[in-house]
């Protein structure tokens, strides 16, 4: 295909053509405006200003007329007539002036907006390369967070808006892909839902973060809302776009384990007999021989033209990325199509919004990375006499396994189809001005399938004896089907100076899940590998449904007077069929003021200040991510392991769950109050907000008495939970001047978090929550009024007088038993501070980008530390590598609840380093820019753990993150 442009641009070339040389300036000041676009009307011919506004362009000798434009200015065609040099001063489009952000139902100029809302662009993104699109924001926005969950190829990250909002309930953002809310759970087939859509095609990224932002959204609203707009054609007379990279990383670190010579040393000093007779002759690093360098390539190729009364974009991608763990991968290909048509003279207006992708991911096998870790370093790879397909492994069942075995013998991989789109007509009522029916009508539908198969000379698999061999395939199907009918009024009264902008109507979405499942097991041959379960002579099917039904009324008045003072009035009524009938129906309403206090007659001589906007805003809105039919016993049949003996035959049950027919929304009710300020004519600018959140009503697992409800726990709104803060952004543009240019953003938010309310029992002490890896059943965080979501229950370490840690035997019940009831509540998974800065230099024709993020204020607890780090690991069933940390505890059982493993996970991280240089005087090529990228390149940190960026807060052989290299290149013609 890149051949094929090339020989078009050369056939273009080729033409008779004289050279049209000039220079393309600003009308207001005469500066010249570098990166101007200059096209032949009428023919696929253009190129771009350079840094002093000048261009040279080869033009056909038929051409007549040539197109300059550029962002923020009115375009002009301007006649040949003849002319080799020809100079133009652009206008700058009054209509630009006042930057659109997207809203929940529509648009609205920058300045208008009464909630918290903030946008960033395509200009904007982190350069970096990323799978999923949240990646394109992470560290630009104040209050919100995105972690990625661990380094695995497209993996799913951690997205909060302003902390912590539920106990059981999802805390992610509602996310709508132009103009349709998007159902984002999970599926065993990829690691992450949003991977699907191709980060090329995004435009822009809007987040919704207070209530009178959200609560158009009602139901959904409570953890905020991310609104992705993607790319259209514009005004673009036919452009070909081509983005293409190929990247290499390597892992940055990894769990601290003990080599084969110093685990030798300690065994032979320290360890029983057991462990002794088990040392090997070889020296196996299991950590590394799991690693390797990866590699990955994308590309992404698009076409957009425009025309008088309509235009469109086709866009087509593909990714293919490595992970730096064995036996994982990520790839996709991915098409989009977006068309714009106008008709009746400008009064009736379609859009089409539509695109498609396949993802293949392949799954490293579950438990290599602890296996890795811990395996005994002594022991060889390979044992060629080992029924275990050639492979060296323990033979006691509970032992730990070889993670060669597992990588090489069994298969994991996933296969998702994903097709989400709308059409969307606007109908400019012709009798009432300002007034306009809309109709969006999208759907969101996704496929695909897992695979898994395990062969029987596979260890895990072998001890099951004539169970031995699985193969599994998962399947998944679910459809979003969306209709929206609402109307709009826009309209000024200029006797009474005001202006009203009016939106109200109705939704419909409709959801229906599928997941059959088929389980194999019992193989007589491994021949056919996950492609047939004819071998196997045990299987077991499941077929779940689960439809979810939304049905909603919404509208929303914004009221400008005067041009400065502002007010915003939402509501929303939202039918779930999540609920049960007496709890089905929830009002959410909200309400806002604003004032632009820079439009006073006072403050006409303050010269200095361009804008000031004051906000205030309440609302409520809700959140219904708690699973379907809640409030109703579901009946789920039994299996052979718990049928009922009724005389000589044994009878299949059927056991209904646990329900509470009063399940209800959460509901969180926000205060907001915001300040935005633009100085030197928006040089400097930035904004300022202070929240309170407080969400009622929320869902819960609790106990409850034996057979009360045919079950011992249940599902029930109970508890209460503060978010409060502080939110700072700031847009600098700190040095312009010549061919230099730097400019600079920087964003904080504080978040407080405190559970208000955990039980109705006064004295109840909390739940004990946050589960680690090294015995059943034990936890580390307590769920306690008073305390925040997150807080680790640890008992404070002892030490002697050399400073040393005084180790306490588990075995002795009086002592051990004082340590666990000396429990106490002690920091916090969350960070208090999350920071984001992002600097962009250019000059001449080189660019640069570096961006950097920060947590403060968090907590990690070393779960590989915990579980690994004792000489307990020589006395379990087979002896095990131990962590070094070791070496400065002594611990000979384990201490799992000491604060001794909780360190302080606050880091600095160099995410990204991007150098560029761009060319635009290459005939028949509007641009040609080459890059390089660096990413994750360094993190300052205390924690000693591999990485301190721990979703949750528990570190536990997470799939290690890597460092990133990137060379690309970006053409336009």
């Amino acid at each position: 295909m890149i051949a094929c442009l090339f020989l078009w641009v050369g056939t273009a070339s080729a033409q008779d053509s004289q050279e049209i040389t000039g220079t393309v300036t600003d009308a207001s000041n005469g500066e010249p405006l570098p990166g101007a676009n200059v096209t032949v009307v009428g023919e696929p011919i253009g190129t771009a200003t350079n840094v002093d506004g000048e261009y040279a362009l080869d033009v056909p000798s038929s051409a007549e007329m040539l197109r300059f434009s550029f962002i923020g200015y009115e375009a002009q065609e301007v006649p040949i007539e003849g002319r080799t040099t020809i100079d133009v001063a652009l206008t700058s489009d009054a209509s630009s002036l006042d930057e659109v952000v997207v809203i929940g139902y529509g648009t609205q100029e920058e300045r208008d907006v009464t909630g918290a809302v903030e946008s960033v662009r395509t200009e904007d993104f982190n350069q970096a390369p990323v799978v999923s699109p949240e990646n394109l924001i992470s560290g630009k926005v104040a209050g919100v967070q995105i972690s990625s969950g661990d380094g695995s190829p497209g993996g799913g990250n951690l997205v909060r808006i302003r902390g912590e909002n539920s106990f059981s309930a999802g805390n992610d953002p509602l996310y709508v892909i132009d103009g349709v809310p998007i159902d984002n759970g999970g599926n065993r087939a990829q690691r992450n839902p949003l991977n699907f859509l191709n980060p090329n095609d995004i435009a822009s990224m809007t987040v919704l973060k207070d209530a009178s932002a959200t609560a158009i959204y009602g139901s959904r609203g409570a953890n905020g809302v991310i609104l992705i707009e993607t790319k259209q054609a514009g005004e673009d007379e036919g452009r070909i776009t081509y983005d293409g990279s190929v990247s290499t990383s390597v892992i940055n670190d990894r769990v601290s384990m003990m080599g084969a010579e110093e685990y030798r040393n300690v065994v032979r000093n320290d360890g029983p007999s057991q462990a002794i007779n088990q040392l090997g002759r070889t020296s196996t690093d299991w950590q590394d021989l799991v690693e390797r360098q990866s590699f990955g390539q994308e590309h992404s190729v698009s076409f957009a033209r425009g025309y008088e009364d309509s235009d469109f974009r086709l866009s087509l991608g593909y990714l293919d990325q490595e992970g730096t763990l064995q036996g994982s991968s990520t790839e996709r290909i991915s098409l989009s199509f977006n068309y714009n048509q106008q008709f009746l003279d400008d009064a009736l207006s379609i859009t089409a919004n539509l695109r498609g992708s396949q993802t293949q991911d392949q799954f490293e096998p579950g438990g290599m990375v602890g296996n890795a870790a811990s395996f005994n370093p002594t022991v060889p790879v390979r044992d060629f006499d080992s029924p275990y397909g050639g492979f060296f492994e323990w033979g006691e069942s509970l032992a730990e396994k070889n993670p060669l075995a597992q990588l090489v013998l069994a298969e994991n991989e996933g296969q998702a189809r994903r097709s989400l789109g709308n059409v969307e007509a606007e109908y400019r009522i012709p009798f009432v001005e300002g007034l306009s029916a809309r109709l969006n009508v999208g759907y969101d539908v996704q496929e695909g399938e897992q695979v898994f198969f395990a062969p029987t000379n596979l260890k895990e698999e072998a001890d099951q004896g004539e169970d031995a061999g699985t193969v599994q395939r998962a399947n998944f199907t679910r459809t979003n089907s969306l209709l929206d009918a609402y109307l709009t009024y826009d309209n000024e009264f200029e006797e009474i100076d005001s202006r009203f902008d009016i939106t109200a109507g109705y939704s419909y979405q409709d959801f229906v899940s599928k997941f059959p499942e088929f389980t194999a097991f019992s193989l007589d041959n491994n021949i056919f590998g996950g492609s047939s379960t004819g071998p196997a002579s045990e299987s077991q099917t499941f077929v779940d449904v689960v439809p979810n039904r939304l049905i909603s009324g919404f509208g929303r008045i914004n009221y400008t007077f005067a041009d400065r003072y502002l007010a915003t009035f939402t509501v929303r009524r939202d039918g779930s069929s999540r609920f049960g009938p007496a709890e089905q129906w929830g009002t959410f309403p909200s309400a806002a003021l604003g004032w632009r206090v820079n439009e006073e007659p006072f403050m006409d001589d303050v010269d200095f200040l361009s804008s000031l906007r004051l906000r205030l805003s309440w609302g409520i809105t809700g959140n219904q991510e708690i699973g379907n039919f809640g409030f109703e016993p579901l009946y789920t049949p039994g299996d052979a392991q718990s049928q009922v003996q009724f005389g000589n035959s044994f009878i299949t049950t059927l056991r209904p769950s646990a329900a509470d027919e009063g399940l209800k929304w959460e509901e969180k009710t926000t205060y907001n109050a915001g300040i935005n300020f633009g100085l030197f004519d928006e040089r400097f600018s930035g904004s300022v907000e202070v929240y309170r959140e407080d969400t009622d009503d929320l869902l819960r697992i609790i106990p409850v008495a034996a057979g009360a409800n045919l079950r011992n726990r249940l599902l029930t709104n109970i508890g209460e939970v503060r978010n409060q803060g502080v939110e700072t952004s700031l847009s600098l543009s700190i040095f312009r001047g010549g061919d230099f240019t730097w400019d600079a953003n920087f964003n904080a938010a504080y978040n407080e978090n405190e559970v208000l309310k955990v039980s109705n029992d006064d004295n109840f002490e909390g739940i004990l929550t946050g589960g680690i890896a090294g015995a059943t059943g034990n936890n580390v965080q307590i769920l306690r009024e008073g305390e925040s979501l997150g807080t680790f229950f640890l008992y404070e370490q002892s030490y002697d007088e050399n400073g040393d840690p005084i180790f306490t035997d588990p075995n002795d019940t009086e002592a051990y038993g004082e340590l666990l009831n000396s429990r106490r509540p002690v920091g916090n998974a969350s960070p208090d501070w999350v920071l984001g800065h992002t600097s962009q230099f250019a000059y001449q024709n080189f660019d640069a980008s570096v961006s950097l993020r920060a947590h403060i204020g968090n907590d990690v607890y070393n779960n590989n530390a915990s579980n690994f780090g004792h000489l307990g690991r020589l006395s379990d069933i087979v002896a095990s590598n131990i962590h070094t940390s070791y070496n400065e505890t002594g611990f000979t059982q384990p201490q799992y609840f000491s604060d001794i493993y909780l360190e302080d996970g606050s880091f600095l991280r160099l995410d990204n380093v991007s150098v560029g240089y761009t060319v635009r005087q290459i005939p028949g090529v509007n641009q040609l820019r080459v890059y390089g990228t660096a990413s994750n390149l360094l993190t300052i940190t205390g924690y000693d753990g591999p990485d301190p960026e721990v979703n949750g807060g528990i570190d536990n052989n997470l799939y290690p993150r890597s460092r990133s290299f990137t060379a690309g290149v970006n053409l336009q013609f």
